[in-house]
């Protein structure tokens, strides 16, 4: 359902999941995940219930994920940083990323 509703306005370009969802963990208890969008995209232009997926709070309770955004002006430079971070664990171990591919 999530990636349903921010998909829904033909806006979502790629997407990125880590943590627990790509690893062998029987029952992940949350979903991290960072989108990028086109680079007109604005969360006042779609449906209330999609600007729900782009509102981190409002994610975290109606979906149990942890949902960063961005839109696809930010580059490569910075998006190579951004996931390189997510790959870094709390104790300092890189970890898997799973790109999405979109239909």
């Amino acid at each position: 359902m999530l990636l349903e509703l921010a998909g829904a306005n033909g806006k979502l370009r790629r997407i990125f999941i880590w943590g627990s969802f790509v690893t062998a963990k029987p029952s992940p208890k949350d979903l991290d995940i960072l989108l990028i969008t086109d680079e007109d995209f604005e969360v006042e232009g779609i449906a209330a219930p999609a600007q729900a997926v782009f509102g981190s709070v409002r994610a975290k309770l109606l979906f149990e994920s942890d949902v960063f955004w961005a839109r696809a002006s930010i580059g490569s430079e910075m998006l190579d940083l951004w996931l390189d971070t997510y790959q870094t664990s709390r104790s300092f171990r890189k970890r898997g990323i799973v790109e999405l591919e979109l239909p």
